[in-house]
């Protein structure tokens, strides 16, 4: 590393940026990080609509398929109690798609 800085030091025809030069690339890439870390938030704050967005849908389905739940026991009930008259046919499982 000191050899490269001897090199470009001793070298007087090679260009060296002008501070004004770097200062406007210092500045580039500040506003670059800015806009990065911008769009990473707004990245962030998608994503964790989304995952509230899924579980208020999961709550919502737990609660109706209890719901479901309570009902069918509801009329499995009423069904045995209904007499020798009806009779309960056997319940039938679809296969999940």
């Amino acid at each position: 590393m000191a050899q490269a800085v001897k090199e470009i030091l001793e070298a007087p025809q090679t260009r060296r940026p002008e501070p004004e030069e770097l200062r406007a690339e210092v500045a580039r890439l500040k506003k670059a990080e800015r806009e990065l870390r911008s769009e990473h938030a707004a990245e962030l704050r998608e994503l964790k609509d989304t995952v509230a967005t899924y579980a208020n849908q999961i709550q919502v389905l737990t609660l109706r398929n209890a719901e479901l739940e309570a009902e069918n026991a509801r009329l499995l009930e009423r069904l045995r109690h209904s007499g020798e008259n009806v009779t309960a046919l056997p319940v039938q499982c679809r296969p999940l798609p």
